[in-house]
């Protein structure tokens, strides 16, 4: 058998590092984010074969299961908190609710429930009370394209 194949008894660290790259393969083919963190996992078993030599097949094994169990638990909060707006998450696909809780002016009189309001430099649809133009107002909601919107002053009395 030639000594480049693995044995039951000796796994090469390039193994692990060849099996992270095919998980990183998969990663890419499939949908979500699952494989990605038992490549690393993969990548740091060959990394600590490579340093410590005198690990076993079935050392190797063991750790791999628990650095994979760690990194998949880890790796599924870290993503599960950038879903729920964490620091890196928050303006990213989320289109016009990254604009509630900004102060606008009313630039088209909002009459019975709609007008519209001045954001940066375009105008967008807005419901809400009956309020002359050149009101500041913030922004509370979104409902599709339409800004939900209450007069500034109700909210700071």
């Amino acid at each position: 058998m030639p000594d480049w194949l693995p044995t039951w008894n000796s796994v090469h660290p390039w193994h692990w590092w060849v099996l992270g790259a095919i998980l990183l393969m998969l990663e890419v083919a499939a949908p979500g984010v699952f494989f990605v963190w038992l490549a690393l996992s993969a990548f740091g078993v060959g990394l600590l074969t490579f340093v410590l030599p005198f690990l076993d097949v079935t050392g190797q094994l063991l750790l791999f299961a628990g650095l994979s169990v760690a990194a998949v638990w880890l790796g599924r909060r870290y993503v599960a908190r950038l879903a729920l707006g964490g620091t890196e998450g928050d303006t990213l696909n989320t289109g016009a609710q990254r604009l509630v809780g900004r102060t606008v002016t009313v630039v088209t009189p909002i009459e019975n429930g709609v007008g519209r309001v001045r954001v940066g430099d375009s105008d967008w649809r807005a419901r809400g009370p009956e309020l002359p133009a050149g009101t500041p107002v913030r922004i509370v909601g979104v409902d599709g394209a339409t800004l939900v919107v209450q007069e500034e002053k109700r909210l700071t009395a």
